[in-house]
């Protein structure tokens, strides 16, 4: 499924557009993490030269390797979709500065890598796609050095009805210290206006438009019913 949204989503300057608005052309997300949240993130993650940032259902690998970039890291990117990740790989001379990245194709709640191998974890509005949140958390407690962080971006249900977002984020990382959560309403505006662009652009002619569209007729009913969240923890 996310082969052939990653084809489609890639193809489209329309959808490429909106999603990288108000962010450097290099980034090319397709998340909705606004640039002062991409700074936010690197704040938090701290990141020093050298040192290994592993991002969790890393896409076209944009955000990951921005954040590294800032401190001269070293990122490993990690996305089920093998179309995503052959992009993520060709574009790594976009990001100067950055001290060094290679991408597997793994699941995020298994991906491979050795224990420890990551000073830091980041996932950008991931952890609300995947089948099992409770198992990813786990695996990047694995792949984290003792006293590593993590920074993780996504959405909380708080009413009874939503399914579509996981309730107790912060429940998720009770294995974990240091856990700390950060409400991020200013995020939404941004959100909710790509939203708006996409369902007025669909015209029938861009599929990558017309997925989006069909996203934010979704989501409309959920906006009193969830909320935007940061969440950072340690392994102990």
């Amino acid at each position: 499924m996310y082969d052939e949204g990653y084809q489609r989503w890639r193809a489209s300057a329309r959808h490429l557009a909106l999603f990288g608005e108000g962010l450097p052309d290099s980034i090319q997300p397709f998340s909705f993490v606004p640039m002062q949240g991409m700074e936010f993130v690197s704040s938090l993650l701290a990141l020093s030269p050298g040192s290994t940032l592993v991002d969790f259902g890393c896409g076209r690998g944009g955000p990951g390797m921005w954040l590294a970039a800032q401190a001269g890291a070293g990122v490993i990117g990690v996305d089920s979709s093998k179309v995503a990740v052959a992009d993520a790989a060709s574009r790594q001379d976009l990001f100067p500065g950055l001290a060094s990245a290679r991408f597997v194709v793994a699941d995020v709640a298994d991906t491979g890598l050795p224990s420890g191998c990551a000073d830091a974890v980041v996932s950008i509005d991931v952890l609300q796609l995947v089948p099992d949140p409770v198992a990813m958390v786990r695996e990047i407690t694995r792949v984290l050095k003792p006293g590593g962080r993590v920074v993780v971006t996504t959405w909380e249900n708080t009413g009874a009805e939503v399914e579509r977002f996981p309730s107790d984020i912060p429940g998720l990382f009770t294995e974990m210290s240091d856990v700390e959560v950060y409400d991020r309403p200013e995020w939404l505006p941004r959100q909710y206006a790509i939203y708006d662009a996409a369902v007025e652009a669909d015209d029938g002619t861009d599929p990558a438009i017309a997925d989006l569209a069909k996203e934010a007729k979704m989501i409309e009913p959920l906006r009193e019913n969830s909320r935007r969240l940061v969440v950072t923890a340690s392994r102990r």
